[in-house]
């Protein structure tokens, strides 16, 4: 039951905060996949078409005979909007247009997909106009994905047809719209035809054959649309009734308005050359790493909502506060604040856990002390470019502020005021457990502390209050080390002499400058920069067509996340120019490529990562140089050192 194994060119891709529709096949304009979040399945849940088969795709019959299509050419409207155009017969032109409509009312929960067809000929040609196709599989995925339920359930209302998913899932109607007179609704199982009014259950994985359409005469020169409007919600009843507002509102109207939404929230640099490349990301971020749950209707942040990332469904604070909410709120400080409230509600009480379900739930353990700072960094993030200086006052970010000071204060050790790790931010197990890169957000979160921090009484004191400077102290007297005669930063240190020198693109050494940390022309900082670029250091692929930083990992492939550290420090217009390279077209954003082809090779369609890369880029391009917290990094203290507050010999 995996994603079929195809090229990346081979899938388009829309949606919006209800719907995903991931998997568009090029070739044929076929839906493959249609899905949505759902907390009680504590991931996403997807219709998805029968083995080697579309969920719903275009057919057309002209004069009564089938019309075969031929391979269609593509564009996107507004970078999102996938439309294709395909000319049959020579006198026969097709045009299909599918359009989840941006916007946040519950009538939205949907989509539509347009067939237009004009008559290029000089006779009037009776044109059928349909959308099928075979409903086999109702999906649940997390990490893995498997059958949802043992049985589905198949409704033909008079207006059109509902996919319930499950006992008591959600569902998915579709009905038709536009000129011409509807055909008679087609649906049959493996024991037969489902008439008007009925209803069927169905065994999870038996295909149901679909067909849904209208009839139109189309004169010489002129031309017909045939709209289908697919309504999603937690039940049949209320998906009919939402396809049925769209249909209501119409196939032009919310194709306009969607790409009105669209043109609100585009992003246009300086360099308009980017501006298609910088807006694919940012929406696909904006859509894809953020759901509204069908059966809840709130908003979760999650790392893709596409299949073709494996564990997309789940919650990472590094994923979601580090990468996605930058975006997010460049293009929307409203939902912003939405995300980032519902991080600090759903999740702040297992902070830094690896990954988490939608729900909160743990569902791999192990602490990242990168994770639990990132709710301090990305409060003080969002605070500075929604320019919601009141946000910090709200009660919950105070309650949330006073646990995490807590629990980090209490991850230092005893003599040295730095904070131990179990996990890298790429997940992977630390060498040592006093991580260069995480004190430094440590430092950035200490800053955060001392801004938002709202005192009840006066000797209310956050236990971290002033403890920028005392790591900053720390990481320079006990986290470098000699490399080739040369000092340089150590990845990380176990405080008894061992150090590992070594950086992890997924929370590299490179964004200490942009963590506000150091300044870009500290020698020390700098010197590091300059081995790692080097043959020195064995996982620079700085010699290949398409160069980069690999993992320890993924020895063989450079990281795309170390690109975007790349775009935010004084190597940006190397950076840049790799990036423009790239063909990371439909896969948008990948976790990293192969240095040889520059072909995406692992974590396609990482939707979260799509974000850092559009927000990077933006301010690449916009030659700004933002910081995770406030104030000057200024120049790295001497040896001062101070024992932890409490702790042994303090």
């Amino acid at each position: 039951m995996s994603v079929p194994e195809t090229a990346t060119s081979g899938w388009e891709l829309t949606g919006n905060h209800s719907v995903s529709i991931p998997l568009i096949d090029r070739a044929t304009g076929g839906l493959v996949r249609i899905g949505v979040l759902h907390r009680g399945a504590l991931g996403i849940v997807e219709w998805a078409g029968a083995e080697g088969e579309a969920l719903l795709a275009p057919a057309l019959r002209v004069d009564g005979s089938p019309l075969a299509l031929p391979t269609p050419e593509w564009e996107r409207l507004d970078a999102w909007i996938p439309r294709f155009t395909a000319d049959a017969e020579g006198k026969l032109r097709v045009r299909g247009t599918i359009c989840a409509p941006a916007g946040h009312e519950p009538g939205l929960r949907g989509a539509v997909y347009m067939l237009e067809v004009e008559n290029r000929g000089r006779a009037e040609r009776e044109v059928e106009v349909a959308l099928e196709g075979a409903w086999s599989r109702s999906l649940r995925r997390v990490t893995s994905e498997r059958l949802w339920g043992e049985r589905n359930r198949v409704a033909v209302a008079g207006a059109g047809v509902v996919l319930e998913a499950a006992a008591a899932g959600p569902a998915l109607a579709l009905v038709s719209g536009g000129t011409g007179e509807m055909l008679a609704h087609e649906v049959a199982t493996e024991d037969g035809a489902v008439v008007e009014g009925a209803g069927v259950a169905v065994p999870n994985g038996s295909p149901v054959r679909i067909r849904v359409g209208r009839r139109l005469k189309i004169g010489a020169g002129k031309r017909g649309l045939v709209a289908f409007y697919l309504g999603v919600a937690p039940e049949g009843d209320g998906a009919l009734a939402t396809a049925l507002q769209l249909r209501r509102v119409g196939a032009t109207e919310l194709l306009r308005a969607g790409r009105l939404e669209l043109a609100r929230l585009a992003r246009t640099p300086e360099r308009t050359e980017w501006a298609t490349r910088l807006n694919r990301a940012l929406f696909f971020n904006y859509f894809f790493a953020v759901g509204r749950a069908v059966d809840d209707d709130r908003f979760y942040p999650v790392s893709s909502r596409s299949p073709q990332l494996a564990d997309g469904p789940t919650f990472r604070e590094r994923d979601a506060l580090l990468w996605s909410l930058p975006a997010v709120t460049l293009l929307d400080p409203w939902l912003g604040r939405e995300l980032l409230m519902r991080a600090f509600e759903q999740y702040s009480h297992r902070a830094g856990e690896h990954v988490r379900y939608l729900d909160g739930t743990v569902l791999s353990s192990g602490f990242g002390l990168d994770q639990a700072c990132a709710y301090g960094v990305a409060l003080e993030r969002y605070a500075r470019e929604a320019r919601d200086e009141h946000i910090g006052e709200d009660p919950l970010v105070q309650d949330v502020l006073r646990d995490l000071d807590d629990l980090l204060f209490h991850k230092l050790h005893p003599e040295v005021f730095l904070a131990g790790t179990e996990l890298l931010p790429s997940g992977d197990p630390a060498d040592h457990p006093f991580v260069t890169y995480d004190n430094a957000l440590l430092h950035a979160f200490c800053r955060a502390i001392g801004r938002f921090w709202v005192a009840d009484h006066e000797a209310d004191r956050a236990l971290l209050a002033g403890g920028a400077e005392e790591i900053e102290a720390a990481v320079w007297h006990d986290c470098t080390a000699d490399v080739q005669s040369t000092r340089l930063l150590a990845w990380s240190v176990d405080l008894q002499g061992e150090a590992a020198v070594y950086d992890d693109p997924a929370g590299s050494l490179g964004l200490l400058p942009f963590l506000g940390f150091c300044d870009a022309e500290d020698p020390i900082w700098q010197a590091t920069m300059e081995f790692l670029a080097s043959r020195h250091y064995p996982f620079w692929l700085g010699e290949r067509p398409f160069p980069g930083l690999a993992s320890r990992r993924h020895p063989a492939a450079a990281s795309l996340a170390a690109l975007c550290t790349g775009l935010l420090g004084p190597g940006k217009a190397d950076a840049l120019k790799v990036l423009a390279r790239l063909p990371l077209d439909d896969a948008i954003a990948c976790e990293a490529w192969d240095p040889d082809s520059g072909q995406p090779v692992l974590g396609t369609h990482h939707a979260a990562l799509a974000g850092f890369v559009g927000w990077a880029l933006w301010h690449a391009l916009e030659g700004t140089s933002p910081q995770a917290s406030g104030g000057d990094a200024g120049t790295p203290p001497g040896p001062k050192r101070r024992k932890k507050p409490g702790g042994k010999g303090a």
